[in-house]
């Protein structure tokens, strides 16, 4: 597939976990079951054309990753692994882990923009 199917993929994927957890955040973790498997999806298939655009970019599996890819890496696993186990176990913290996914979010745009080695 081409560079602009997976970075549409990746970015409309972002968009619905973001979406999905906030749904939940701000409701306590009283979330629809569609938004939970929306959540799950959006997570695989952000991996998945993330590999995608690494591959686009020329950056192998057997080599070593550049820092700013093993720093998105470990934020999106926070964010994907992290959020809904909140959203399980500390509804009531909800509000506060909206404000830390969005300040996540921050530091993986800057990493995604500016590339720092």
């Amino acid at each position: 597939m081409p560079y602009e199917v997976y970075k549409i993929i990746h970015l409309l994927m972002v968009v619905v976990l973001l979406t999905a957890l906030s749904v939940g955040f701000w409701n306590n973790g009283n979330q629809a079951k569609i938004l939970k498997i929306l959540g799950g999806v959006a997570t695989l298939l952000i991996l998945v054309s993330g590999m995608g655009l690494m591959a686009r970019l020329g950056i192998g599996h057997t080599g070593g990753w550049p820092v700013w890819i093993k720093l998105k890496m470990f934020f999106w696993l926070l964010l994907g692994v992290g959020g809904p186990m909140i959203l399980k176990r500390a509804p009531s913290k909800g509000k506060t882990a909206y404000w830390a996914v969005l300040i996540i979010f921050s530091v993986i745009v800057y990493l995604v923009n500016y590339k720092p080695e």
